[in-house]
C-alpha cells in the first residue's frame, strides 16, 4: 500500500477506526447470517422433536393412549419432520415403539436398569421437563439422540415420551455436507456423563484451523456449540472477541427465543390434536345416529356404561337408566339366558380375548322378549386387565323368526325325504315281487313249449314248429324286459357311496363280455381311469351297457374297436366312450335315452330298448350328464360327466 494512504490513516485514527468496523463489521455480519442458518435449521429440527414428546405426554397424561398408540404414533410423526421413531415408556420400560419394523430390540428395554441411559433419563425426572440424552449408541443401532419428557399422573411419576433422533438425520438436518467448503468451522460436543470426556457430536477434521473459537453450552442436552473461523486474517485480529461475542449472543438469543415460542406450538399441536379427536367424536355419534344397532361403551374400572339414543328406541327404557345402572341389564336379560351370558362374559374380562359375541334374548319395556346379539372388542391396560369394553346390540329377532321357519320348513322336506324313501322302498320291492310273478308263468309257458316241440316234434309241420318257436321267443323277450324294466327302477337307489377303481370295473365288464368280445375279435382299448367316488355297482352297469351297445351295433364288415377316455374337468370327470359302428342319426340323440325308445327292429339287433334309458338314471343321480355325438357309418360317441 502506497506510504501516503497509510499516513493518511494514522492521521485520521477515527476514520481508520470507523472503516475497520465496517469492513469486519460486513464481514460478522455474513458469518452472522452463516450461523442464523445452521441455528435455524438445529432449532427447528429440535422443536419438532420438543412438539411431538410434548404431544404424546400430554396425551398420554390426559387421556390414556396405549391402547391407541400406534394411530396417534403415525399422526405425530406424519407431522413433525426430523424424527426417526417415537416411544412410549412405562416407568423405564420401553413397551411402545412406532414405527415397530427396525426397532423392534427396544422392547421391554429398561433405561433405568441400565448404568450407561439411566443418569441422563434420572436428569430428566428431576428436571421435570424435557432433556436430550446422547449422542451414544442407540439399543436398535446406529448412533443417535434420545429427548424424552416425563409424565406423571396423579403428582406420581409414570414413565417417559421419547423421540429418537438418528446422527444421519441430524446431519442432513443441518446440511452438514455444505460446511466442508464453507469458511467456518461447526462441532457440538458432549462430556460424557460416565467418562468424563468430550466427545464430538459432528464428525472432526484432521486439518488446523488458524481461525478465532468460540464456545456455548445448550442446557437441553449438555451439548457444547463450538463455531471457528477455518482462516484467520490480519483484519479479523482487530475485534476477534467483539465479533464472536456478538455472533453467540445473537444465536443464543435466538436459541432462547424459539424455545420460549415451544409453548405455543405446543398449544396449536395440542388443539389440533382435541379437533381431530372432536371430529372423530363426532364421526362416532353420526355414525351411531345412522346405524340401527344400538351402540355401548362400559367403562369397566368405573362401572359406568354409555348407551346410544338407539337403546332407547330398541328396547323403550329411558336413557339414564340404561347408562347410570350397570346392574339394570342383567335385569333384562332373559333367564334362561343370564346364567349362559354372565359366565361367558367373566372367562372374556379375566382372559386375554380381545373379541365378544354373545346372543340372547332381552325384555322390552312393554314385556316382550327379542333376540339379540351383541358383539365388541375389550381394551386392555398394560397389565393385561379389562379396562374397557365396547361394542354394539343389534335386533335379531325377524332373523331368528326365519331361521325357525326355515328350520320348520327343513324340518318338513326332511320329513317329505324320508316318505319319499319308504315310498321308493316299497315301489322297489312290489317291482321286485312283480317281476318274480310275472317270471313265473313265463317259465312255465317257455317249459311247457319246448316239451310239446319234443314229444310232438314228428306230429307238427314246419308251420306248427315255427309257431312254437315264435311263442318261445316272445317269452324270452318277456322275461328281458321284465328284467330290465327291474334294473331301470333300481337305478334311482344308487346305494352307498366309495372309492371305486374304474380300471378293476373295465377288467370285471372285460371278463362278463369275453364271449361276445371274442366272437366279434373287438378291440376294448382305454387310458389309465381314475379311481371315482361313486356306487360300484350303478357304475359297472353304466360302463357295461354302453360298451356292449358298441359291441351289438357294429358293421359286419369292420373289427369293432372301442376306446375309453377319461378326463379331469375341475369338478367333475368327464368320460368318453367311443365305437366304429354304424352310428346314430342327428335327430335320435335324445330319442336313445327313452325308456324302449328302440332305433332298429327285434330282427335287426336284440334288446329291449331300455339300457341307455337306465344309463342315463345312473349318471344323473350321481350329478352329472350323458350326451351323444355320432355319425352314420362312421361310429359314437357316448359322453358323460361324474362329479367328483
Amino acid at each position: 500500500m502506497n506510504k501516503t494512504y497509510l499516513k493518511y490513516f494514522y492521521k485520521h485514527p477515527i476514520l481508520t477506526g470507523i472503516m475497520g468496523f465496517l469492513m469486519v463489521f460486513g464481514l460478522t455480519q455474513y458469518l452472522t447470517y452463516k450461523d442464523y442458518l445452521l441455528e435455524k435449521k438445529i432449532v427447528y429440527g429440535l422443536r419438532y422433536g420438543f412438539s411431538a414428546i410434548k404431544t404424546l405426554a400430554y396425551l398420554e397424561e390426559n387421556f390414556g393412549i396405549t391402547g391407541q398408540f400406534d394411530n396417534v404414533a403415525l399422526d405425530i410423526l406424519e407431522s413433525n419432520q426430523n424424527i426417526d421413531a417415537i416411544q412410549l415408556l412405562v416407568g423405564g420400560e420401553i413397551r411402545y415403539v412406532y414405527p415397530l419394523e427396525g426397532n423392534e430390540s427396544v422392547i421391554g428395554y429398561d433405561i433405568l436398569k441400565d448404568p450407561l441411559r439411566k443418569k441422563e433419563a434420572v436428569k430428566a425426572m428431576e428436571l421435570g421437563s424435557i432433556f436430550f440424552a446422547g449422542p451414544f449408541e442407540l439399543k436398535q443401532g446406529g448412533i443417535g439422540i434420545v429427548g424424552r419428557q416425563p409424565i406423571f399422573k396423579e403428582n406420581k411419576f409414570w414413565g417417559f415420551s421419547a423421540v429418537v433422533i438418528k446422527l444421519e438425520t441430524f446431519k442432513n438436518m443441518i446440511d452438514f455436507k455444505s460446511f466442508e467448503n464453507s469458511e467456518y468451522y461447526v462441532q457440538f460436543s458432549k462430556t460424557n456423563p460416565e467418562t468424563g470426556i468430550l466427545e464430538n457430536f459432528l464428525p472432526g477434521s484432521d486439518k488446523v484451523y488458524t481461525g478465532f473459537e468460540s464456545s456455548s453450552t445448550l442446557t437441553i442436552g449438555d451439548w457444547k456449540l463450538t463455531v471457528q473461523l477455518k482462516k484467520s486474517t490480519a483484519l479479523l485480529k482487530l475485534l476477534p472477541a467483539m465479533i464472536l461475542r456478538v455472533i453467540f449472543s445473537a444465536l443464543i438469543g435466538l436459541l432462547v427465543w424459539y424455545f420460549a415460542k415451544i409453548p405455543s406450538i405446543l398449544e396449536a399441536k395440542v388443539a389440533s390434536q382435541s379437533r381431530k379427536i372432536k371430529k372423530s367424536n363426532e364421526r362416532f355419534e353420526y355414525a351411531t345416529m345412522a346405524t340401527s344397532d344400538a351402540i355401548w361403551d362400559w367403562d369397566i374400572i368405573n362401572k359406568r356404561v354409555f348407551r346410544s339414543e338407539n337403546f332407547e328406541k330398541m328396547f323403550g327404557y329411558p336413557k339414564n337408566d340404561l347408562n347410570n345402572n350397570t346392574d339394570f341389564w342383567d335385569s333384562i336379560i332373559h333367564p334362561e339366558d343370564l346364567h349362559r351370558v354372565k359366565k361367558n362374559l367373566n372367562q372374556l374380562l379375566s382372559g386375554t380375548d380381545s373379541y365378544w359375541k354373545q346372543e340372547f334374548q332381552i325384555k322390552k319395556s312393554n314385556g316382550e322378549y327379542i333376540h339379540v346379539v351383541d358383539k365388541g372388542i375389550v381394551l386392555r391396560n398394560e397389565s393385561g386387565d379389562a379396562i374397557r369394553l365396547i361394542g354394539a346390540t343389534q335386533d335379531i329377532s325377524e332373523i331368528k323368526s326365519k331361521e325357525k321357519a326355515l328350520f320348520k320348513m327343513s324340518e318338513e322336506l326332511l320329513k317329505r325325504a324320508k316318505e319319499l324313501e319308504l315310498s321308493n322302498a316299497e315301489l322297489e320291492q312290489f317291482a321286485y315281487v312283480a317281476s318274480h310273478d310275472l317270471q313265473e308263468p313265463l317259465r312255465m309257458i317257455t317249459g311247457f313249449l319246448k316239451l310239446l316241440e319234443r314229444k310232438y316234434n314228428t306230429l307238427l309241420d314246419e308251420k306248427g314248429k315255427q309257431y312254437i318257436h315264435f311263442s318261445i321267443n316272445g317269452a324270452v323277450r318277456m322275461r328281458y324286459i321284465i328284467l330290465d324294466l327291474l334294473e331301470y327302477s333300481r337305478a334311482d337307489n344308487i346305494g352307498h357311496k366309495e372309492a371305486v377303481d374304474l380300471n378293476e370295473v373295465l377288467k370285471e365288464i372285460k371278463l362278463l363280455e369275453k364271449k361276445l368280445i371274442l366272437e366279434h375279435k373287438a378291440k376294448v382299448i382305454s387310458d389309465k381311469l381314475p379311481i371315482i367316488m361313486a356306487a360300484k355297482s350303478p357304475m359297472r352297469q353304466l360302463f357295461q351297457n354302453i360298451i356292449e351297445n358298441s359291441l351289438k351295433y357294429t358293421n359286419p364288415q369292420t373289427i369293432p374297436e372301442i376306446t375309453i377316455h377319461a378326463e379331469d374337468i375341475g369338478a367333475y370327470w368327464r368320460f368318453c366312450i367311443k365305437d366304429n359302428g354304424i352310428g346314430i342319426d342327428k335327430e335320435n340323440y335324445e330319442k336313445v335315452f327313452q325308456v324302449f325308445q328302440r332305433l332298429h327292429s327285434k330282427d335287426e339287433f336284440n334288446g329291449t330298448g331300455i339300457g341307455l334309458a337306465i344309463c342315463k338314471k345312473i349318471v344323473q343321480n350321481h350329478g352329472g350328464e350323458i350326451w351323444i355325438n355320432s355319425e352314420m357309418g362312421k361310429g359314437t360317441a357316448i359322453y358323460f360327466t361324474i362329479e367328483k
